[in-house]
């Protein structure tokens, strides 16, 4: 059954407990990676989208958080209507801002949190950035309200940590060799790690079904 937006937060946690998905860290990158071949034009210029506004937000921090949450849930919201088999339409990042006040503070957190955890050496980094990657398409799919998503999206990679955690460096890595390979690298490392999350996060957690 669709999640309805108003329900409770009681209601929202029980809906999200996990389903019995396998952890399979190559089929979710891989996947990823089809994902964004088979729509390279369209994924390069979200990609693309994200990054400027990244950029032009990053001078002011409280402005940066007012933008890249909800863009971020905006891209998730692409990724799984790709996996349900519609049409990618570019214009959809932009829905992520229907859950502004959500994905604003859950960014604030999740930045300030990791942040923390990369300051004390690297390790600890990766695996908050382990814990909280499924906050954003917790609070899309779920509706689920800053808190419980994170809360949820924690206590799951918790019962799975190493590997999980070993399926966010593999992305750190990802990143980091589109980085060395100019703009035009990280613009499509970036995209392809949205999808392998949101393979994971189906996979783990099923998507919600659409009438």
């Amino acid at each position: 059954m669709k999640s309805n937006p108003n329900q409770t937060g009681t209601n929202a946690q029980q809906n999200a407990v996990p389903i019995n998905g396998k952890i399979n860290i190559a089929k979710w990158i891989n996947e990823g990676w089809d994902i964004v071949m088979a729509n390279f034009a369209e994924f390069f210029i979200i990609s693309l989208i994200y990054v400027i506004v990244l950029i032009a937000t990053s001078s002011t921090l409280i402005v940066k958080f007012l933008f890249t949450g909800p863009l971020t849930v905006g891209v998730f919201l692409i990724i799984f209507n790709k996996m349900r088999g519609k049409p990618i339409q570019i214009g959809d990042i932009a829905k992520g801002f229907n859950f502004f006040v959500a994905a604003v503070l859950a960014d604030i957190l999740v930045t300030v949190l990791v942040g923390l955890g990369f300051i004390f050496l690297i390790i600890p980094g990766i695996i908050l950035s382990a814990m909280y990657m499924f906050t954003f398409p917790l609070i899309l799919e779920k509706k689920m309200d800053f808190w419980q998503a994170m809360e949820t999206s924690r206590k799951l990679v918790t019962k799975n940590l190493f590997e999980l955690s070993v399926f966010m460096l593999m992305l750190y890595i990802l990143m980091f060799v589109g980085f060395l390979l100019f703009l035009v690298g990280f613009l499509v490392a970036l995209p392809i790690t949205f999808a392998a999350i949101a393979a994971a996060y189906r996979d783990l957690f099923g998507l919600e079904s659409t009438e």
